[in-house]
């Protein structure tokens, strides 16, 4: 069943410094995964410092958009066995994500 909403995911990407490669490895592997999924990448960011309107304390190395037809659709893609084999990649590479729930309206 497809929602009538899809569900739009945002994380905010903090990576360990020197790390940007091995994420970038990580992410080779499993964005092409979200299809599998019904899942879209909507927008892969790398903001800098000076394109924020506030200083933060800290800035995310990237800002994914994401959407999944459903929350299961979601669910599926983070359990998805090919998906966890690169898990590695990103423990080694992810300091923290802040991930936002939200539908478009």
């Amino acid at each position: 069943m497809v929602a009538d909403k899809p569900l739009i995911l945002t994380l905010l990407i903090f990576v360990h410094e020197g790390e940007e490669e091995t994420f970038q490895a990580y992410e080779e592997k499993v964005l092409p995964l979200l299809s599998h999924y019904h899942g879209k990448l909507l927008y892969r960011l790398r903001p800098k410092p000076p394109n924020f309107v506030q200083p933060v304390a800290e800035y995310p190395y990237e800002i994914h958009i994401v959407s999944f037809e459903t929350k299961e659709d979601f669910e599926h893609y983070k359990l998805d066995q090919e998906r966890r084999t690169h898990a590695p990649l990103l423990q080694k590479s992810v300091r923290k994500v802040i991930l936002i729930e939200g539908q478009a309206v």
